[in-house]
């Protein structure tokens, strides 16, 4: 009897490379197809921030004089306009600074609780910051992902007051 098994090891051995290369091909897709789409999400992201403008046009501190005595902590109230921009933003993000740029407080404002359409403008109020001294707002737009994440805008607008 003469058996023929090196022939068969030929059969078995080609057929694992064919499926190594496979899962191998499988595994580089998936890298790369989450890479590409990371990366249009972030071009989409992009886009909307460039056609979504929100400025702060006027901030007023609403603090009685009696009260920015006695506690640690001032009032705004800013009103904000937005001037470009057709997609829904999720809201903005108010940081206030001091002239040196050395402390800021960051506020939310959601657009569910705000909402801004475009060519309108809004005043928000009882904004409480525990900065005394702040002297300038910078205002940064974001936007909501589908998992409900903020998506913040690079370039954020600054009003000084």
């Amino acid at each position: 009897m003469n058996n023929n098994k090196k022939g068969l090891s030929t059969i078995v051995a080609t057929l694992l490379i064919i499926l190594l290369t496979l899962v191998a091909v499988g595994i580089i897709a998936v890298v790369v197809n989450s890479f590409i789409k990371g990366g249009s999400d972030q071009v989409e992201l992009s886009a909307k921030c460039l056609e979504s403008t929100v400025v702060a046009t006027k901030v007023v501190n609403t603090t009685p004089l009696v009260d920015s005595i006695n506690y640690n902590s001032t009032n705004y109230s800013v009103t904000l306009s937005r001037t470009e921009g057709e997609d829904v933003i999720g809201g903005v993000k108010l940081a206030f600074t001091t002239d040196e740029g050395s402390e800021n407080n960051v506020r939310t404002i959601l657009a569910s609780q705000y909402p801004l359409p475009v060519l309108e403008t809004i005043t928000v109020t009882g904004i409480n910051i525990t900065l005394l001294d702040a002297s300038k707002v910078d205002v940064t737009v974001f936007f909501l992902d589908s998992s409900g994440a903020q998506q913040l805008c690079k370039t954020p607008s600054q009003k000084a007051f």
